[in-house]
């Protein structure tokens, strides 16, 4: 059973809201007017949270998980309203209920799944409603739900290997960042007490480390709201276009990053690109939808007149020939592929390498960082050290 909150009126002609728990939308309506109201709006619950929660990330819907139950349902033949329901019964968190609750609502005011799908484009990707609609024109929903449940499980597979890959990393620099505090705020600082009640200056290196200290300990509280500040902009502005735009410049001068970020971006436009034309549809439309995938806005412009060159007639291949970050080698192939009438197949393949090319570069960047920061600790390390050393024997020659 779900609630349902309504604005209303009454038979005086009184507005209310009225709150209906039912099976679904359709029985609560039913239940609205036997209760004698006319039904106004349907009332959106708006929870409040706290400041503090504001900051935590919110609960996204899994669209994997949501093609994995739903694909099994299909080529079972249950019908797709009933599909929904069996999946609305499986999930427990309440917005993931709500997701398919509402698809569930417009297939009953007769929508179609795919229109659904692309009113909630900040839930489903672009691939997947267009997915969706080639599959109900072809009578094929089955066949593409299992084409995009591989997809999204291989774009998950990739998106965890980065992850794994980068914790090890990432407590480097973490116990890295921590010996460094204790460093400038507890040790030197102490043999700096010791030299300051025996009345004797302090060598150069260790004035310097107490200097650095000092600093730090000096503007500890800048730190809590330089971190707070950063978080509550980039919640605030990284949908702007300005911002993505100036994100996407400085992500691309970044020496080994902009590799890597050039082969995630154009091995997931092959890769969608693939899948599209695997599943018949029209080489325009599927560079149309494939576009929508790239989040780098400098690359996205980069592919910009595909769609007015391929409208002329241009080959593909010879469109993406000019481009600044499609590989020489890609285009070659797909010349190849296009005089043999196979391209979705050779689109794949060539996703399949870039994807490998990208796993071999995120390791090699992990594996260059990983002695990079420890020998940045070693040299900062050894700095204080030696300046605490050199303090000692200031202390014995001066005996």
């Amino acid at each position: 059973m779900a609630k349902f909150r309504y604005l209303a009126a009454d038979r005086t002609g009184k507005q209310k809201e009225v709150e209906i728990e039912a099976q679904d939308a359709a029985s609560s309506l039913r239940m609205l007017r036997k209760m004698g109201c006319v039904l106004i709006k349907e009332v959106e619950r708006k929870e409040k949270t706290s400041l503090f929660a504001r900051f935590l990330p919110k609960h996204k819907f899994d669209v994997k998980n949501f093609a994995d139950r739903l694909n099994p349902l299909l080529e079972a033949n249950i019908p797709l309203e009933q599909s929904l329901g069996i999946i609305e019964d499986g999930y427990k968190n309440p917005d993931d209920i709500e997701v398919v609750r509402h698809l569930r609502k417009g297939l009953h005011e007769g929508k179609r799944f795919s229109t659904l799908i692309r009113e909630m484009d900040d839930v489903f990707p672009p691939l997947f409603s267009s997915l969706i609609e080639v599959g109900e024109e072809s009578g094929c929903l089955p066949e593409v739900t299992k084409e995009l449940r591989r997809f999204l499980k291989e774009s998950k597979d990739f998106r965890n290997f980065v992850l794994t890959s980068s914790i090890y990393p990432a407590i480097v620099i973490s116990v890295t960042l921590g010996v460094l505090v204790l460093l400038f705020t507890v040790f030197v600082p102490r043999f700096a007490k010791i030299f300051d009640e025996l009345g004797r200056q302090m060598p150069l290196l260790t004035r310097t480390m107490l200097n650095i200290g000092n600093v730090f300990q000096a503007v500890w509280w800048l730190w809590p709201i330089v971190i707070i500040g950063i978080i509550w902009g980039v919640k605030k502005y990284r949908n702007h276009h300005w911002f993505r735009m100036w994100k996407s410049k400085i992500v691309l001068k970044l020496p080994i990053i902009s590799g890597i970020v050039i082969s995630i971006e154009v091995s997931r436009f092959i890769r969608t690109l693939s899948i599209m034309l695997k599943n018949h549809v029209k080489l325009l439309t599927a560079v149309t939808v494939s576009k929508k995938i790239f989040n780098n806005l400098i690359i996205a412009k980069d592919f910009d007149s595909i769609e007015s060159e391929l409208y002329k007639g241009d080959k593909l291949s010879h469109i993406l020939k000019d481009s600044l970050y499609m590989p020489q080698g890609s285009v070659a192939m797909l010349r190849i592929a296009e005089e043999s009438g196979d391209l979705g197949e050779m689109l794949e393949r060539i996703a399949q390498e870039s994807e490998e090319e990208t796993r071999v570069k995120v390791k090699r960047l992990l594996a260059f960082l990983e002695p990079v920061i420890i020998m940045v600790l070693a040299l900062i390390v050894l700095l204080v050290v030696l300046s605490i050393f050199m303090a000692i024997m200031e202390m014995n020659v001066m005996k």
